[in-house]
C-alpha cells in the first residue's frame, strides 16, 4: 500500500509545478498521484527507458508502462544549504538523491525522514508520495528500514 508523506508548510505559492498533461509524462504524473511508481519499458527487449520516451518511438506499441517495486539504492547526494529558489527555503537542509531503482534505471527525487547525516552511498530506500497539490503528486524517497 502507498504511503503518503505529509508537509507541515503549505505550498509556496511560487513552487514550481511539473507539467502532469505533458503527454510523454503523464502515465507517470497519474501513477504518482495514485500512490504508484511507474516506469517505461521496451515490450519487445524488455530494456527500461527512464526518461520515458514518447509512444510512437520505434513505429508505436512497443512501449508499456509498469508499476516498479518503488525500491532502490541511493547512488549519490548534494545537501542544498541555500534555496535553489526562495519558494524551497523551508526545504532546508534539502537532501537531493539519485537513486538506482531495483529495476535498474536511475532516477531524481528529494529524500525524506533522514537528516543529512544520517544518508550513505548504497543505502537502501523506498518510495513515498507527497501530495503537492491536487494534481500533482511527488514520489520521494525515505530510508528502508
Amino acid at each position: 500500500m502507498a504511503e503518503f508523506v505529509q508537509d507541515e508548510q503549505p505550498l509556496h505559492p511560487d513552487y514550481p509545478l511539473p507539467d502532469v498533461d505533458d503527454p510523454v509524462m503523464r502515465p507517470f504524473w497519474d501513477g504518482a498521484r495514485a500512490g504508484k511508481l511507474m516506469q517505461q519499458r521496451d515490450r519487445e527487449t524488455g530494456a527500461l527507458h527512464w526518461p520515458p520516451k514518447p509512444l510512437y518511438w520505434k513505429g508505436g506499441g512497443r512501449l508499456e508502462w509498469f508499476e516498479a517495486s518503488g525500491m532502490g539504492r541511493i547512488h549519490t547526494w548534494v545537501v542544498a544549504h541555500e534555496p535553489f529558489l526562495p519558494a524551497m527555503r523551508h526545504l532546508l537542509p534539502h537532501v537531493m538523491v539519485v537513486v538506482t531503482l531495483a529495476e535498474g534505471p536511475r532516477i531524481v527525487g528529494h529524500m525524506v525522514r533522514c537528516p543529512p547525516e544520517a544518508m550513505q552511498f548504497e543505502m537502501p530506500v523506498r518510495v513515498v508520495f507527497k501530495r503537492l497539490s491536487d494534481r500533482v503528486t511527488l514520489p520521494v524517497w525515505e530510508p528502508d528500514r
